[in-house]
């Protein structure tokens, strides 16, 4: 044929493809490599086996060990606490096939003698820091009237779960108290005559 210098052409290579082929190699060892790191720090923590709804004592048959790759942020509890965890009592439902929660367990929110009472405070009524769950704190009956004194003494408690803000300010918590003062407290709570104030341990 006119023209032709007899040598046989070589097909072009298409960069962009070849550049392409060569990232996907990069990526795939960096995720294998990512993948078998992950693997490699995994951790026994316990899990929920059978599912134990909130104040349920937890049983030996209710948990299991299961291994799971630590992530920033989520909380587990560790085989070794197993057997901590067993005879405890369930401070929320616990769903089978669900990780543990060191929050989910704990003491018994009510003990003997004790009742279990809701309030909602106004702001104002109780201190700005955490009142974390145990918390000593002693319930002071208020009046808006100034001539008239508070109905009765202050009554002592503690805090049974993590308090909840209102978007009007006011603030939702649970508090344990004697059984003889259950009915006085809720009296005062509904009238809203209630203010909280946290205690020393040692004032108790």
């Amino acid at each position: 044929m006119a023209g032709s210098t007899g040598v046989p052409q070589r097909p072009r290579r298409n960069v962009r493809w070849l550049a392409a082929g060569a990232l996907a190699v990069c990526l795939g060892t960096l995720g294998s490599a990512l993948l078998y790191g992950n693997l490699s720090h995994t951790e026994a923590v316990v899990m929920v086996k059978r599912t134990v709804f909130r104040d349920q004592v937890i049983t030996a048959n209710d948990l299991g060990v299961t291994s799971a790759v630590p992530a920033p942020g989520v909380a587990m509890v560790a085989a070794e606490r197993l057997a901590e965890v067993v005879g405890r009592t369930a401070r929320t439902d616990l769903a089978a096939g669900t990780l543990l929660h060191p929050e989910g367990f704990g003491e018994p929110l009510v003990g003997g003698g004790q009742v279990l009472s809701g309030l909602r405070l106004p702001a104002g009524r109780l201190p700005a820091a955490d009142l974390p769950p145990g918390t000593a704190v002693l319930l002071v009956p208020v009046t808006r009237d100034a001539s008239q004194g508070p109905d009765g003494p202050s009554i002592s408690a503690r805090v049974a779960n993590a308090a909840e803000e209102l978007p009007d300010g006011a603030t939702l918590l649970d508090v344990t108290v004697g059984q003889a003062e259950a009915e006085r407290v809720a009296k005062l709570a509904a009238a809203d005559q209630l203010s909280l104030l946290r205690v020393a341990e040692t004032d108790r």
